[in-house]
């Protein structure tokens, strides 16, 4: 009876050993599956909030194109639903759109509100003749453009409405390129206005900043010789002057012949635009931003 107890107790040990590492064995794998799972798992998550985040950005880029295609006015909601669709892009024709189908347009305020703006109109130079029929009343270009079906015409009628309304003003005032030759004949020809001729007028190489981003500055040295009359009128046909002379210092002397003006001024053209597109890099491992 002990020989057969002594003879079961290595069995019992070899088994208990066994199970030991059948055990262990078992953790190993529920830890290698754990493990892989956990990983899997962290992956799928910044997978998906990876997308989603790509996902986000193309939809706010849509909105944006979308928004910017119905405030210019090139394309009409036509169903009204706040939207432009694919379809309603494809068949987008700016030249066939009517002026009237969208009002919160900027074509619209631009050829329908600005150019017919009396206080713009009240400072435009002399037209063009080209701008007047044969009985010496203005024409309605704008009209002209809405009611025509040729595209070419439609050009030739809104660039006689740029020409022929108030908004000529717009470019006058505020060029759209550098011009400094342009702006001295212009400055000169203001003060001969005044009956008197200019003795020095100078463009200065000083390097000056706009405050106004998109604005650039062209500095100017301007002096004028003559009777207290003629400095005043000076000054003051340049304070009328469509285009913008901000004078920044000027030095008065009494003179015998009279009052010397001596002033630095700043006029102002209109820069470059900058890049209309945008591109949005996206990293996995970039911390999503909010919006503002």
């Amino acid at each position: 009876m002990a020989s057969e107890k002594f003879d079961t107790a290595p069995s019992k040990r070899i088994k208990i050993s066994k199970a030991q590492q059948l055990t262990m064995l078992e953790v190993l794998v529920a830890s290698l599956v754990f493990g892989t799972c956990a990983v899997l798992s962290v992956f799928l998550i910044k997978y998906i909030g990876f997308n989603t985040r790509v996902i986000s950005e193309k939809n706010q880029a849509i909105t944006d194109y979308d928004q910017s295609l119905r405030n210019v006015g090139v394309c009409v909601d036509t169903d009204g639903n706040g939207r432009l669709s694919n379809e309603e892009i494809e068949k987008c024709n700016p030249s066939e759109i009517s002026l009237n189908s969208i009002p919160e347009s900027l074509r619209y305020k631009v050829l329908m509100q600005m150019a017919m703006d009396t206080d713009l109109e009240s400072v435009a130079r002399k037209r063009n003749e080209k701008c007047y029929d044969e009985d010496g009343e203005r024409i309605d270009f704008n009209k002209k453009y809405e009611q025509s079906t040729n595209d070419l015409e439609k050009q030739q009628y809104l660039q006689s409405a740029k020409i022929c309304s108030a908004l000529r003003v717009i470019p006058d005032a505020l060029p759209a390129r550098k011009n400094t030759e342009a702006l001295m004949a212009s400055l000169n020809q203001v003060l001969l206005l005044t009956g008197w001729e200019p003795e020095r007028l100078t463009p200065r190489d000083d390097m000056v900043e706009s405050r106004i981003e998109g604005v650039g500055v062209i500095p100017v040295t301007l002096q004028v010789d003559g009777g207290n009359d003629v400095v005043l009128r000076a000054l003051d046909k340049i304070e009328k002057s469509i285009r913008e002379f901000d004078i920044t210092s000027a030095t008065i002397e009494w003179t015998n012949s009279g009052l010397s003006l001596n002033a630095l001024a700043n006029a102002y053209y209109l820069e470059d635009a900058g890049e209309l597109e945008k591109t949005v890099v996206l990293k996995a491992n970039d911390k999503p931003k909010r919006r503002k």
